[in-house]
């Protein structure tokens, strides 16, 4: 009986240990130190520029393989020319972070309940809409450009 309590104890401590390791995001990109960056600087990441009513407010986390897929899909057709998009970093920006914890609250609260807040997620500031997952993102943003 003590035998089985025992590999029951490990099991439960693997899993625990296991859960929280993957819940970590990605290590291999340096932290974003804000305490030596500009407001301006905070709000923007690799030299984004920033507009007042943008098409869509992209948050992003560096390293995250679906949010790479709507890069990509951004690079390919040249949106740069074509549609205003904000572009906020949340895994290393603890104030992008809590933007999108607002747009969320504000705009989507249904989404911390059901599915939780993940990225890609891209917002609609024009229809205040939210937009969750790299394909309907794509789809979104392949309509903007008809």
């Amino acid at each position: 009986m003590i035998k089985r309590a025992t590999y029951f104890i490990v099991a439960i401590f693997i899993f625990a240990g296991l859960f929280w390791l993957l819940s970590q995001p990605p290590k291999n990109t340096p932290k974003l130190d804000n305490s030596n960056i500009t407001a301006e600087e905070k709000n923007t990441y690799k030299d984004f520029p920033v507009y007042d009513s943008p098409d869509l407010v992209f948050y992003w986390g560096n390293g995250c393989p679906h949010c790479e897929n709507v890069e990509k899909w951004l690079k390919e057709n040249n949106t740069d020319q074509k549609l205003k998009i904000n572009y906020k970093e949340v895994y290393y920006n603890t104030n992008n972070q809590a933007d999108l914890e607002k747009t969320v609250k504000e705009y989507c609260p249904e989404l911390i309940s059901q599915e939780g807040i993940g990225v890609p997620f891209g917002f609609d500031s024009i229809n205040k809409k939210c937009i969750q997952g790299d394909t309907p993102i794509i789809e979104f943003l392949s309509s903007k450009l008809k």
